[in-house]
């Protein structure tokens, strides 16, 4: 049972924003031009130039990353799906997360007094010290909190009600799951096709830049993917490792390097994609459709060929 081998996660990530609405000027803006008090909002940026206030958004852009990357989705409210394998890997590194962050709150304040001098003469007449919260105060403002709940099923509703309501509840519980469950294999599904497809984009332009993640984004999703994959999807394991066995072999350096092996890596990336398009197209209307553009393996071969000036493979 998909309750057995996963579980619902969300983080909750609070940043103090260091914006202030001034009522006062946004009143005299609008008496100053005759408009309706509602008109508009005059917001002061209270820091400018806050290095480490900058270094806590970043980290919060990291932990949200690494959160989503082992994670798939699942509702509107925040919570996404996190395999019952990943468990011990999210808490183990959100531990270090929130002590880096708390590190970080402490760092920021340390120096916030100096933040709030340097922006004193910027601010000129709008300067307030009531909108500056005390360091207690502050401390408050920030966090970083990791929250885990069961996925709901219908057998555990408990409710007084008929017997027919509750099988009625009990399967839109069960059919929300499912739904969702579907959304979350999408996803993956998705990521693979997205970054397959980059690596073709690449290739079959040998004058632009390689970056190592070309090759590396592809080898550390094909290593997650069967672990994210709870729904048991054979399919979406068998191209991950397609994936790792015909893309993972070279660096992005030496695909830029060997021509050869550049050319043989566009074909795999391609023959992947195109099968993967295959799969879902059938999976979705049974019936095959137009390709979208993507290239084929034929058009890569002829324009890596034309690149290298050698005639095309037959």
């Amino acid at each position: 049972m998909i309750t057995e081998r996963a579980m619902l996660a969300a983080i909750h990530i609070s940043i103090w924003t260091a914006v202030k609405h001034d009522r006062k000027i946004s009143r005299d803006v609008a008496d100053q031009h005759g408009a309706h008090k509602g008109a508009g909002r005059y917001n002061k940026q209270l820091l400018r130039g806050a290095d480490k206030l900058e270094e806590l958004r970043t980290l919060a852009g990291q932990v949200r990353q690494h959160f989503y990357k082992i994670t798939l989705p699942w509702s509107d409210e925040g919570f996404r799906l996190l395999p019952s394998n990943l468990y011990f890997d999210l808490t183990t590194r959100m531990r270090e997360f929130e002590a880096s962050f708390e590190q970080g709150v402490e760092n920021f304040i340390q120096v916030y007094p100096k933040y709030i001098e340097q922006v004193r003469p910027e601010l000129n007449g709008l300067f307030r010290e009531e909108d500056y919260p005390s360091a207690e105060k502050l401390r408050k403002k920030f966090g970083v909190k990791l929250e885990i709940l069961p996925i709901p099923s219908g057998n555990d509703f408990r409710v007084q009600m008929s017997a027919e309501e509750q099988a009625r509840v009990a399967r839109e519980i069960d059919t929300n799951v499912r739904q969702s469950l579907t959304r979350g294999t999408e996803d993956l599904w998705k990521r693979l096709r997205d970054v397959v497809s980059h690596m073709v984009d690449r290739l079959n332009e040998p004058e632009s830049r390689f970056h190592a993640t070309m090759v590396t984004n592809v080898f550390d999703l094909v290593e997650l993917l069967p672990r994210l994959n709870v729904s048991g999807d054979a399919e979406l394991n068998r191209f991950a490792e397609q994936a790792r066995q015909r893309l993972c072999n070279f660096s992005a350096q030496d695909l830029k390097k060997h021509d050869l092996l550049r050319v043989a890596a566009a074909t795999d990336a391609a023959e992947i994609v195109a099968e993967i398009d295959s799969v879902l197209r059938n999976r979705e209307t049974g019936v095959p459709e137009e390709t979208d553009g993507t290239p084929t393996v034929e058009n890569i071969l002829a324009h890596m060929s034309a690149y290298m000036e050698a005639p095309a493979a037959a």
